[in-house]
């Protein structure tokens, strides 16, 4: 039997959380075990600041004692009571539901549920928490369409369903969230092709949607992201040519593409100095511009069809993969003295 308890030394008036929170909190607890493997007890009480003590016996290997917290806030909403502002239970090996109780904590602005097995859909009830923009669902055992409902979570800024068992299309109401920075639909079992009302949500600075089932090809419209940092296209079932306004996007620092059939095009020159730039098997073709030479952490331009000479004088920098072209000529002795990941 694994305990988990939830408690606090504080007695005073003020650190009490309101009785429909302390209700939420004992459903929320069944609702996420199910079978009874944990026992979740819920106290009633928290700090402004602080988080509620979170105890478990025995601890599991490896657990990062900051994986889990319950934090409050004393100082919101027009009464004496104190409130929950975020939910997070990472890597407890929770194995039910999500909790559609969690909308009766209508303070909260983050749930974390990363690492457990949690199975079902994202309860529809999580519309109408207004304060609620951070949902990190990575790594479960979710299942079903991904529900077009989420669009109707408008206040969203972060939204990562990665690694669960989600089918179907992506759906276009996600176009609706116009605050969105983040966006990780990667390894699920998505088919279809991206849909342009994605094209709407115009501040988008992360998207990975890698090791899916996709079709059609890599849209266009992702290249209108001027604020994107991060872009994760790997195995999605997409198809080339890739954009070339996405290799032209200023605020671009972390590229990966791998494994996206189409016709044979070359690299373009990339705008700015990149930490990762990783596009393997994508049929590129002619020579290697001088730009790729200044990334920071990884270039990876493996099992393309890439042609010419490797420059003199570059100092590569930790890892460099150029395996599965047509290169000539010799390798240089500074690739190697200052390349040990060559």
């Amino acid at each position: 039997m694994v305990i988990i308890s939830f408690s606090s030394s504080i007695t005073s008036l003020a650190s009490l959380l309101p009785p429909g929170e302390v209700a939420a909190l004992r459903q929320i607890g069944k609702t996420l075990n199910e079978d009874s493997r944990i026992s979740l007890n819920l106290g009633d009480r928290c700090e402004s600041g602080k988080n509620v003590t979170i105890t478990r016996y025995p601890p599991t290997r490896g657990m990062n004692s900051m994986n889990s917290t319950i934090s409050c806030n004393c100082s919101i909403g027009d009464d004496k009571f104190c409130h929950i502002t975020s939910f997070e239970l990472k890597d407890y090996d929770l194995s039910g539901r999500l909790p559609p109780d969690l909308a009766n904590l209508p303070y909260v602005e983050k749930i974390d549920f990363t690492r457990n097995y949690l199975y079902g859909t994202i309860p529809v009830e999580w519309a109408s928490m207004k304060n609620l923009h951070f949902i990190s669902l990575t790594a479960n055992r979710l299942s079903g369409y991904i529900p077009g409902y989420l669009g109707n979570f408008t206040s969203l800024t972060y939204l990562s369903l990665e690694s669960n068992q989600f089918s179907g299309v992506v759906p276009p109401e996600l176009g609706k969230l116009a605050r969105l920075d983040t966006l990780i639909l990667s390894s699920n079992k998505l088919v279809g092709t991206l849909p342009e009302a994605l094209a709407q949500i115009t501040d988008l600075g992360d998207f990975r949607v890698s090791d899916n089932n996709l079709n059609g090809t890599v849209p266009e419209f992702i290249g209108s992201w001027t604020q994107l940092r991060r872009l994760g296209l790997c195995a999605t079932g997409l198809q080339g040519p890739i954009p070339r306004a996405i290799f032209l996007l200023e605020k671009l620092n972390d590229l990966r593409i791998t494994d996206t059939p189409g016709p044979e095009f070359p690299l373009p020159n990339v705008q700015n100095k990149m930490d990762y730039l990783v596009l393997r098997n994508i049929n590129l073709n002619g020579t290697i511009p001088e730009e790729a030479w200044s990334v920071e952490t990884t270039l990876d331009l493996t099992f393309n069809k890439l042609v010419g000479e490797l420059p003199r004088d570059t100092i590569l920098r930790e890892f460099t993969f150029l395996s599965g072209n047509m290169l000539t000529g010799t390798v240089p002795e500074s690739f190697i003295h200052n390349n040990q990941y060559l």
